[in-house]
């Protein structure tokens, strides 16, 4: 079994340097995932200056880690926003969806990308205590021409699709890069500083001036000036491909809270199961034996997504020349798409449909903004208890803990090799979670995740954690 994304089995054959130099920008966007790609895809024909920035390899953080559906048949989500917030709000989301779908069909096609796009039929299955739920979920999209069947708790769309991430997105940067748009790997970006017409990064011990900076890196690298913790949360999922006889044309999803959610690709079968806030259930080696069961996956892996508490996404400004895209709510593939559009307009100082819709500032109803504290308190919940409790029961017996120069410390052993780590995050000092199965150490405040060498491979966190002896 392969502990990684079965969308990660192919090695890239594109390479792009790192930033070696100081710059001066019209625009920087941080994260080389489909957001960061979408967005660059869009600018790559405007006379302005863009560079961006990946802090390991393109595509291989929250993308490729993703079912990679392009489906707007999302759960109960259409009906809930209309109640929560407003119908405008579920008709421009709705539309949102359709229209990230097209634009990457359209991109495909443009561009002849080879990334199996395949036109498929979705489910939405619900339980008997969602009846009335998914009539008013039906309702709504036939109210809004979409060509929808329900049987008793099942709806079926039929113009949804699949496709292949990392394949799509990687020919996205190799497209920009033929059109002379400056892409750098490795290179990590921190400091982020308000500056007199724009922001400052430092990226690899070099200064990046910038008229305006993207945030595309699915979880920023700084709290402020929006603190995502209080407005959002962070669902993990565990996802496994195992091989099939028979292919299908289909998706599916269940209701919550119980999701299950399954794709066909190639040969193989693709299972998402057992979703949960990140603060709670911290034992991934059990919550993986759920989800593989009596099943004998050729590949598995876990994912995280940024929840938002009115089921949108934040795509705008949350400062001036400062711009956010991300809280897709497991949705990011065709809502990547449209962020792209939405951020060049933002750029181009042209009027878009949906910024007044997607705006992290956005008016928020009181019992939605009434989750914020519900928030913050999972995250303190998590903080508090895992400084108390490091050492967990399920944890290895070659896991050993310590207190060394006031520091805590962690020990692994695999043979004749040691790996010694700090288990506090560098990035709000939340105290780390061991993932045997993938071999990492998890935060479970922010989702920052570390290899057992201690290098920091996914943000929000920008600093390693490898112990060295003063």
């Amino acid at each position: 079994m392969k502990k990684k994304s079965i969308w990660l089995e192919d090695k890239p054959k594109e390479m792009y340097p790192s930033i070696t130099k100081d710059m001066n920008l019209d625009c920087l966007i941080i994260g080389g995932g489909i957001t960061g790609l979408s967005i660059l895809y869009q600018l790559k024909d405007e006379n302005i200056s863009v560079a961006l920035v990946e802090r390991n390899k393109i595509c291989e953080g929250v993308t490729s880690k993703s079912t990679a559906k392009l489906n707007y048949l999302q759960g109960i989500v259409y009906s809930t926003i209309k109640k929560d917030v407003s119908m405008a709000f579920a008709k421009m989301y709705l539309k949102s969806q359709l229209e990230g779908i097209e634009i990457v069909k359209s991109i495909i096609a443009k561009e002849n990308i080879d990334c199996n796009l395949e036109k498929v039929s979705s489910y939405l299955y619900g339980e008997a205590k969602d009846k009335l739920k998914i009539e008013e979920e039906y309702q709504f999209l036939k109210e809004n021409n979409i060509k929808v069947e329900k049987e008793n708790n099942t709806l079926k769309v039929f113009d949804t699709y699949v496709f292949h991430p990392v394949k799509y997105v990687r020919q996205l940067a190799k497209i920009c890069h033929e059109k002379k748009q400056n892409i750098y790997e490795n290179s990590l970006a921190s400091n982020l500083k308000k500056e007199t017409d724009g922001f400052s990064v430092t990226i690899n011990n070099h200064k990046i001036m910038a008229k305006k900076v993207i945030l595309a890196c699915h979880y920023p690298f700084e709290l402020f000036p929006f603190f995502l913790p209080i407005r959002t949360y962070i669902e993990k999922s565990y996802v496994m491909a195992s091989k099939c006889q028979i292919k299908k044309e289909e998706t599916f999803i269940t209701t919550y809270p119980k999701i299950i959610s399954k794709r066909y690709f190639d040969k193989y079968e693709i299972i998402l199961k057992g979703s949960h806030n990140i603060c709670n259930k911290l034992n991934s080696q059990k919550n993986f034996e759920k989800l593989t069961n009596d099943n004998n996956p050729e590949f598995l892996w876990s994912n995280e997504d940024i929840m938002t508490s009115d089921h949108m996404p934040f795509i705008g400004f949350i400062d001036r020349n400062l711009i956010l895209a991300t809280g897709y709510n497991t949705w990011g593939m065709a809502t990547s798409a449209i962020a792209g559009v939405i951020i060049k307009d933002i750029i181009l100082e042209k009027y878009n449909l949906y910024m007044e819709y997607f705006h992290p500032y956005r008016n928020i109803s009181l019992a939605k903004i009434k989750q914020y504290p519900s928030n913050l308190l999972s995250n303190m919940k998590s903080f508090i208890w895992n400084k108390i409790y490091k050492k967990k029961k399920w944890y290895p017996e070659n896991l050993k803990f310590s207190i060394k120069d006031g520091k805590s410390i962690a020990k692994y052993t695999i043979g004749e090799k040691e790996y010694i780590i700090n288990t506090t995050c560098p990035h709000a000092l939340c105290t780390l979670i061991f993932n045997e199965v993938e071999q990492t150490w998890d935060c479970p405040c922010h989702a920052s995740k570390y290899d057992i060498t201690g290098k920091c491979i996914k943000g929000p966190s920008v600093k390693d954690i490898a112990y060295k002896n003063n």
